[in-house]
């Protein structure tokens, strides 16, 4: 089972297999596969797609006006006239070969409608989702190169190169299955995901364009098939939610020690900053805090956990 949001999405790989081995490469269970799709061949196509593909094409006659003719021309230059080849892909769908895949070259995909084919993995630059702006902090993500240890704190702690448990097949590093999609020919394009000004610790902003908190706070599998997802509670590396080493893959960059003036004269930490330290000194998972819950529309989202008195008493000792 694929946790509220997800329960729409295209599904391929076969992470099953992968048990408790952390990442890389991340598992492959959930959406397409983190590989390349330029230098397609037919069989590559029908693979997703299956050879069954008359009824989706037949619509086009209604849906975008087209005429038999269209796809089944008639060759008459050899004598009688026959129907000449239209089985293979690439006659209507174009590929740009190292450079651009035949998905991305299409409308929908140019315009930025990402979530048109990757479901709700993710959001669409345009749709007015949250995005997050205050300041880098010990907890704020890195696209790569995390400051934790082994690099927790980027995306690449687990979303990088190495070989599918289940399968053997290659699965790619971000970088490469995001340059891959030939959406950087356009130039003006390559702002999607970059911010050349932003600060080293803020350019995850960027990419939080398409891959924002609501979405990659709803992407997990229910690793003991009981029908439903507990944040904290699932086997870790198998999602973003499913364990404190989830979120720790994200979330634990090193600990910053920023401090601002006050306390009898001495210096107090920031608040955030002094509460995730507890994560390293009193062993505190992030859910102890963080609480996550299913809203009316099925989606996880955050209890709201900034009420001092949630866990302080009057008297100013923690209950």
């Amino acid at each position: 089972m694929i946790v509220g949001v997800l329960a729409i999405s295209v599904v391929f790989g076969t992470g099953l297999c992968r048990a408790n081995v952390p990442a890389p490469p991340t598992d492959q269970t959930i959406g397409l596969w983190d590989k390349t799709f330029n230098n397609m061949s037919e069989a590559d196509c029908r693979g997703c797609h299956g050879d069954d593909l008359v009824s989706l094409h037949h619509q086009l006659i209604t849906t975008k006006g087209l005429f038999c003719l269209s796809c089944h021309k008639m060759d008459c230059s050899t004598g009688p006239c026959q129907l000449a080849s239209f089985r293979d892909c690439f006659q209507c769908h174009s590929q740009v070969s190292g450079q651009a895949s035949v998905h991305h070259l299409g409308q929908t995909a140019q315009k930025g409608d990402c979530a048109a084919c990757h479901g709700d993995l993710v959001q669409n630059r345009t749709d007015g989702h949250y995005v997050p702006t205050y300041n880098s902090s010990m907890v704020t993500p890195r696209a790569s190169a995390g400051t934790g240890n082994n690099g927790k704190g980027a995306c690449d702690y687990c979303h990088s190169w190495g070989t599918d448990f289940g399968t053997g097949n290659l699965v790619y590093a971000t970088k490469q299955t995001h340059h891959n999609t030939g959406l950087e020919l356009d130039s003006a394009k390559c702002a999607w995901c970059h911010d050349t000004m932003a600060a080293t610790g803020l350019k995850i902003r960027a990419c939080e364009q398409c891959h924002a908190p609501q979405s990659l706070h709803n992407i997990q599998i229910d690793t003991n098939n009981d029908g439903k997802i507990v944040p904290g509670k699932e086997l870790p590396y198998r999602g973003h939610i499913g364990n404190n080493e989830d979120c720790l893959g994200c979330h634990g960059g090193a600990a910053g020690q920023l401090s601002i003036g006050g306390g009898n004269g001495g210096w107090a930490l920031l608040n955030p900053t002094r509460h995730h330290l507890l994560v390293q000194q009193k062993g505190k998972k992030c859910l102890d805090c963080h609480t996550l819950y299913r809203n009316t529309e099925g989606i996880f989202v955050f209890k709201d956990f900034r009420t001092c008195s949630v866990c302080h008493s009057a008297g100013g000792r923690r209950r």
